[in-house]
This record gives structure tokens, C-alpha cells and sequence, in this order.
């Protein structure tokens, strides 16, 4: 299927660069744009209107071939604004709009006419323009990053009225991401009818997906991200993945699965063993994101009665136990980064008490990233010998763990630790929940 990517205010095509693997690796072809004036600094932005960025998208539409099928939108911020135009001028030709952090602008609207211009342009403001909440997670390497990639947008693009004409946009199927407001919030917003909402309650199928992060999660929970916009594909017929065979397929199915409220993959209800196992531990991986999501490192560094366990301590164990297991047992490899320089014999419990010295950010950067890992690792042994693959590094005894083996403890490992996890997050702000 054809995925075009719409990049919000300030960002070009390449904004979506750490998304579009995930895309891709699931069999889809993914069409980043970059929105006219906005590929240099340079560029002589103040003629640019509103509707020379959403006939791009057309345009985008347009190129595609009809016989592959309908596409996909999928907009951010002030881009799921322009997705919705595109959508009002080709409803015929949009399988699903997916609006991630952004709001259907309504005819005569205009899409985010509230910073500040000049000579026709709207630069990337200071960041205390913006609030705690948009800027979750997203730390100070990543402003850096952030705003030495930034371009202003065009002035007219932020202020002329949005012009929808054809009613057929409301048969258009939306997956609204939620990123640093929760879909709760949304509905109470849409159930208010405020007004960068009121389209939502015209719109016939509107399904939410909670992923909690600041505005841009393209750069804070790339992934995630990618994860959340498979699973939206996952309710379109005729998906490409679902008939590739093999352990691409088992992994693609893993991160297309229909998502829950909380933004975690659903388990297969009646596939095989592999599908079975890989969708139980994305689940339960996804289950402790969620529980430690949004928190500081006062909230990461919480206890619960007598015991010591943290949240932050949990994903830095379990992200040593992602490498531990899947790197150095199933393939002998030998540890990295931090792990290459730990006295386990000094302290055992090393990752649970270092973790107090770990931001929030670099917790979750381990982590991920040893999922990630992870996942790579699965999918190669899947694809040579299966759940059956041995681990090259056995036991004392000579004894060496099955993938299979593997997987259900992982499993376990997490399920155990998710247990933990909703204690201690009920006692740091009140939050419930499987």
C-alpha cells in the first residue's frame, strides 16, 4: 500500500526518516513529501499559499497508480490539516487518513494562525512557546537537532482559511494518534464541540490510538510511531503484508496488529506458534512503556512498601535482558555498551541501582534500543531454523535454550515485571490499568 507522509510546520520530507523503515520492512511503500518552500532556508516562501501545499499531497495522490489501490494520508500536526483538504479533493482515492498530534482543519479555519510572522514566513519559535506537554520527551540534544533542521513556514500556509467542498471526505475512515493529549481528552473536546475539533463529529468511523509522547513523535518515538500507523492499516483490506510468507511476515504482523486504547499491539487471536510468541512479547514490551510513559525522574525513581524496584531500574533491567538473551545467548555475541564494563560480581543487581543516575530520556534510549535490537535478532533466527534455532551460548551443564524457550521466558520476564509495574505507577500519580 501507498503511505503518503505529511510533515507539520517547520519540518521537511526527512522528518519521517526513522518512521519509514518500519513502514517498509511491513511491505508498504512510503512517500515522505516535502511541502513546497520548504526544502531550504532559502527559499522565497512569502507567495506560498495553503492550497499550493495540499495540491502537492494531491498531486502525490495523483502518482499513484490507481490499479495499486487506494493510498493512505497520514498528516502531523498542522499536516493532518492539509491531509484533510487532500482527502476533501480525492475522496475516492484514500483508503484511511491518519492524523497524528492534528486536527482536521474545518472549512474557513485557519490551520495554526497564532505564531508569530514575518516577511511571509513563520519561523520555529523559542521553545517556551510551547508547553511541558509538547515537549515530552524530547530533550536537549533533540531541540538541538530539531531546530538546526528546522525551515520557517510560510505565512499564508498558517493563515488562509481552509476550503473543503466535497462531503464524501466524511466517508473517509481517520485513526486520530494521540500524542501529548490523550484520546480521553480529545472526545471530551469533540463532546464540548470546540472548535479545532467540530469535524471529528462529522467524520462517520473515527478510531483513537493513544501514544503517549510530546508533539513529534517522529523524533521522540519513531517506532512507536510506525507501529501505531501499521496498526491503522491493519483495518484495510488486502494489506500486502498479509500474504508474505516467512518470519518477515511473522514480525510485520507483530507490529501491524490492531492497538488497544494504550497504544499496545493485540496478540493474534488464531495464528501460529511464532505469530503466537512474538505477539505475546510485543504486548507485554508495549504494557511497560505505557506504565512508565510520562514520567520524570522523580516518578521513574519511586518505591513501593519495603521494596527497592523502580520503574527506571525495571527498563534498564529488562533492558539488559533483552541483550542478554537475544545477543550475547541465542547468537554467543559479547556484551556491549554498558553492559561490556560491569563488575556483576561486585553488584549484581547493577542495572536496577545505576538506573538512579539515568535520566528519563537515556532510560528510555537504552531500552528501546535494545528492543529494537531485539526484534532484528528474532526475525534472522526465525528466518534460519525457526523456534527451534538453538542458542550458541549454553548452559554450564551443555544444555542450550530453544528460541521457543527463549520467547516464553521473555515473556514471562516482562509479565512478572508489568505486575510490579502497576503498583508502583498507581502509588506515583494514581494511574490504573492491566
Amino acid at each position: 500500500m501507498d503511505i503518503i507522509l505529511i510533515p507539520g510546520l517547520w519540518l521537511d520530507g526527512s522528518s519521517w526518516e526513522k518512521v519509514v523503515p518500519a513502514l517498509e520492512r511491513a511491505g508498504h511503500r512510503a512517500h515522505p513529501i516535502t511541502l513546497p518552500g520548504m526544502g531550504s532556508r532559502d527559499a522565497d516562501r512569502s507567495e506560498i499559499t495553503l492550497r499550493d501545499h495540499v495540491d502537492a499531497v494531491v498531486a502525490a495522490i495523483d502518482a499513484v497508480n490507481p490499479a495499486d489501490g487506494k493510498v493512505v494520508l497520514v498528516g502531523h500536526s498542522a499536516g493532518a490539516a492539509i491531509a484533510y483538504a487532500a482527502v476533501d479533493a480525492r475522496p475516492d482515492r484514500v483508503a484511511r487518513a491518519v492524523y497524528v498530534g492534528g486536527f482536521p482543519t474545518g472549512d474557513g479555519d485557519a490551520l495554526a494562525d497564532g505564531y508569530p510572522a514575518a516577511n511571509g514566513e513563520v519561523p520555529l519559535p523559542d521553545w517556551s512557546a510551547f508547553d511541558d506537554a509538547d515537549l515530552a520527551d524530547l530533550d536537549d540534544r533533540a531541540r538541538a537537532e530539531f531546530r538546526e533542521r528546522a525551515v520557517p513556514s510560510p505565512e499564508r500556509v498558517t493563515r488562509d482559511p481552509q476550503r473543503l467542498t466535497d462531503e464524501r471526505r466524511y466517508d473517509v475512515p481517520v485513526t486520530v494518534i494521540a500524542t501529548e493529549f490523550t484520546s480521553a481528552m480529545l472526545r471530551e473536546w469533540i463532546g464540548r464541540g470546540l472548535a479545532p475539533v467540530r469535524e471529528f463529529a462529522t467524520i462517520r468511523d473515527v478510531d483513537y490510538v493513544d501514544l503517549p509522547t510530546g508533539h513529534w513523535p517522529q523524533v521522540t518515538r519513531p517506532e512507536e510511531l510506525g507501529r501505531a500507523i501499521l496498526g491503522a492499516l491493519g483495518s484495510i483490506e488486502a494489506s500486502p503484508v498479509n500474504s508474505r510468507p516467512g518470519a518477515d511476515a511473522v514480525m510485520a504482523d507483530a507490529v501491524m496488529a490492531d492497538l488497544d486504547e494504550h497504544g499496545r499491539p493485540e496478540p493474534p487471536l488464531a495464528a501460529d506458534e511464532a505469530a503466537t510468541l512474538v505477539g505475546f512479547l510485543e504486548y507485554q514490551r508495549a504494557t511497560l512503556e505505557w506504565k512508565c510513559a510520562g514520567l520524570d525522574a522523580i516518578g521513574l525513581t519511586a518505591t513501593v512498601g519495603a521494596s527497592s524496584i523502580t520503574l527506571g531500574g525495571m527498563l534498564k533491567h529488562l533492558a539488559y535482558v533483552e541483550d542478554h538473551w537475544f545477543s550475547r545467548s541465542l547468537y554467543g555475541r559479547d556484551p556491549q555498551p554498558p553492559w561490556d564494563t560491569v563488575d556483576w560480581k561486585a553488584d549484581p543487581d547493577w542495572d536496577w541501582h545505576s538506573a538512579a543516575d539515568d535520566s528519563p530520556e537515556q532510560l528510555f534510549a537504552l531500552w528501546r534500543a535494545a528492543v529494537d535490537r531485539s526484534r532484528s535478532l528474532v526475525a534472522e533466527a526465525l528466518a534460519d531454523g525457526g523456534l527451534g534455532r538453538l542458542a550458541q551460548r549454553t548452559w554450564p551443564d551443555g544444555r542450550a535454550p530453544s528460541l521457543r524457550w527463549i520467547l516464553v521466558h521473555m515473556i514471562e520476564e516482562y509479565a512478572r515485571h508489568n505486575g510490579h509495574a502497576d503498583l508502583i505507577r498507581e502509588s506515583v500519580d494514581g494511574s490504573t490499568g492491566e
